[in-house]
């Protein structure tokens, strides 16, 4: 493998395959004159097993193990494109997406490590929010059995600074005596030494490792929510609201709640319902695109009702030019 090609592979969380980046950058005994194939030939090869998976998961609702078809596809996709995951040709965000959701409503496959794993690498490559996407799993019971779960959330907001937080979420998985329960305590304790030994730094948030949705915000995040259109209905008589001398109903003030949601809890919010996919969620900052016909192009304000400009002329000289 050349240098240059070692310096373009993506990392990966969980390591690559050696046999499978040897296979994509040696090139075959039987090749003509040991050349490697061409980035056409190799663009065919994969859109070929590409279309394989594709069959593959048309027929998913009789397999034995769905999840299997995800699973191979991913890594497939992980293998085939190193250094070009992000990209277009790879395919690979929309291909996460779609696997995440498939099964984030089924309790065969919550706390399944490979579900997990693919979730993780939606988040490691793609996610814009990760908190908030550790914090959408953790309100779905996704991986709240699996030490790798409270592992990848606390490195990284040990990352981010926040080590409290990252302390409070080792916690919460060594309570719920997430498998494999020694791994986890070892990860524990190879952060608390970390945690006692580092340098002074600036004060770290105080809010909860898993922020709180406010109840106000619920319908207005999630457009497939069921419920009133105005959030603020359905609090009113819970709050206590008056109404003012016009009939009109006061402003409901609402605050978050005294507990923070724990990984595994179901939570009341139904903000966390579906996260969407990266492209809508860019959507609102891409300007709406339409069509020229029958627009009028406006440069500048029409003079209208203003006198024009009278031009000086001087009359003395004019005279004595006579």
């Amino acid at each position: 493998m050349r240098d240059n090609q070692k310096e373009n592979i993506q990392s990966l969380p969980s390591g690559r395959s050696a046999k499978a980046l040897a296979k994509l950058y040696t090139p075959p005994l039987s090749s003509a004159a040991g050349k490697a194939p061409s980035p056409s030939q190799l663009q065919d090869a994969h859109s070929e097993r590409r279309q394989e998976f594709e069959k593959e998961l048309q027929a998913i609702d009789e397999s034995d193990d769905p999840l299997d078809v995800y699973d191979r596809y991913v890594k497939w996709t992980l293998d085939a494109y190193p250094s070009a995951q992000n990209t277009p040709q790879s395919q690979l965000c929309p291909l996460l997406e779609r696997a995440t959701k498939a099964f984030q409503s089924s309790s065969h496959y919550k706390n399944d490590p490979r579900y997990l794993k693919l979730w993780l690498h939606y988040i490691h490559l793609f996610s814009d929010a990760p908190r908030e996407t550790f914090a959408y799993l953790a309100r779905h019971d996704i991986g709240d059995k699996l030490a790798l779960y409270y592992e990848e959330f606390a490195a990284w907001l040990e990352t981010a600074g926040r080590w409290t937080q990252a302390e409070e979420v080792y916690s919460m998985g060594i309570d719920k005596e997430a498998r494999p329960v020694e791994r986890l305590v070892r990860k524990y304790g190879e952060f608390q030494h970390r945690f006692e030994s580092r340098p002074q730094q600036a004060p770290e948030p105080t809010s909860p490792a898993l922020p709180t949705i406010r109840p106000a915000l619920a319908a207005k995040l999630d457009p497939f929510a069921t419920g009133p259109a105005d959030p603020q209905a359905q609090n009113r008589a819970q709050i206590g609201g008056t109404s003012s001398r016009s009939g009109r109903p006061k402003l409901a003030i609402f605050s978050d709640g005294d507990e923070s949601p724990k990984p595994g809890s179901s939570g009341s919010s139904k903000a966390w319902d579906s996260i969407g996919s990266l492209a809508e969620r860019k959507k609102e900052n891409t300007p709406e695109v339409r069509s020229w016909v029958g627009e009028t192009l406006k440069v500048g304000k029409k003079n209208t009702g203003v006198q024009k400009m009278m031009i000086f002329k001087d009359e003395v000289r004019l005279t004595s030019h006579q």
